[in-house]
């Protein structure tokens, strides 16, 4: 069974077990305080559909294009917003939520296919390049010593 037909059925499975129950399973929090790898081994890949992970997150932090062409909703978790207030050239004041990017910051993104989450991408602020859910839920087979 190749990689493909493995996720075809865990999707399917998934959402015929959600169907019977009429709801979708909560996705775990976005915090500071979750470790990222229980998000990433317990994110409900393929039920989870864009308005779901508004209501769960709130609105991300920013919104991108995947190298695949996928759509990506960022949340960037550990960071402050400071609230600074500016005086416009016309007089007119205007309050803006600024980020402060300091040690810390976890990057969540959220990757979706037909409005559904597909994948979550981790990345902290440190030097390494990340790891998926799809990775820690569906890792590769290895190949025998030897082969």
């Amino acid at each position: 069974m190749n990689r493909f037909e493995l996720l075809l059925i865990t999707f399917l499975s998934a959402s015929a077990a959600t169907a019977e129950t009429g709801t979708l399973p909560k996705p775990p929090a976005l915090t500071i305080e979750t470790r990222p790898e229980s998000v990433l081994q317990t994110y409900p890949l393929g039920v989870i559909t864009e308005q779901a992970a508004f209501a769960a997150h709130g609105g991300p932090d920013k919104k991108i294009t995947l190298p695949n062409g996928k759509p990506g909703w960022v949340y960037a978790v550990g960071y402050a917003k400071n609230r600074e207030t500016y005086r416009l050239p016309s007089g007119q004041t205007r309050t803006v939520d600024e980020t402060a990017w300091e040690l810390g910051v976890r990057n969540f993104t959220l990757v979706f296919d037909d409005g559904v989450v597909i994948d979550v991408i981790y990345k902290d602020d440190g030097g390494g390049i990340g790891v998926t859910a799809m990775e820690l839920q569906h890792p590769r087979p290895q190949r025998p010593a030897g082969s």
